[in-house]
């Protein structure tokens, strides 16, 4: 189920992050670069409702002004496009649990589990072509193209997309 969830996810990586949530809220504020620090924000942390504490704060350049929370948000505020953006970042727990176990990250001991488990796979589905005799054999005509086409799909794929 590890392998099956996780690779799902990953499949998708240009759609969704599988590690975390990102919640992104904009708004349009009227703010002037010659505040002071503090005032900056305090009005960007009213604004956008944040009660959270502040790590840091800098400027990354005279027209953007960043500040990052200890909960892992950060606020960035454009005077160039008068709009706020805050970012909030959540881990998924399980989803990324599973996929560090998915992309080896957990090293030694995972790389055996998942070798033999691989190894058992094969087993399993090789050894099925040849366990149900008879009528109901994958070698038959009617479920033989099933047989085919595993093979067939995958090698089309590999060597004409």
């Amino acid at each position: 189920m590890v392998f099956a969830i996780s690779g799902i996810a990953l499949n998708h990586l240009r759609h969704w992050n599988p590690n975390y949530i990102v919640d992104r809220q904009a708004k349009v504020l009227t703010l002037d670069n010659t505040m002071s620090d503090d005032v900056l924000n305090a009005a960007l942390l009213s604004s956008f409702d944040v009660d959270e504490g502040i790590r840091a704060t800098y400027w990354e350049s005279p027209q953007i002004y960043k500040v990052f929370f200890e909960e892992g948000g950060t606020l960035t505020y454009s005077f160039t496009q008068q709009q706020g953006v805050f970012e909030h970042v959540r881990p998924r727990h399980v989803f990324k649990q599973f996929n560090r176990l998915h992309l080896n990250e957990a090293q030694n001991g995972w790389i055996a589990f998942s070798d033999l488990y691989a190894v058992l796979l094969i087993f399993l589905s090789m050894s099925a072509l040849f366990m149900v005799k008879g009528k109901y054999s994958p070698w038959r005509f009617r479920r033989g193209w099933l047989v085919i086409a595993g093979g067939v799909v995958p090698a089309v794929y590999i060597f004409f997309l």
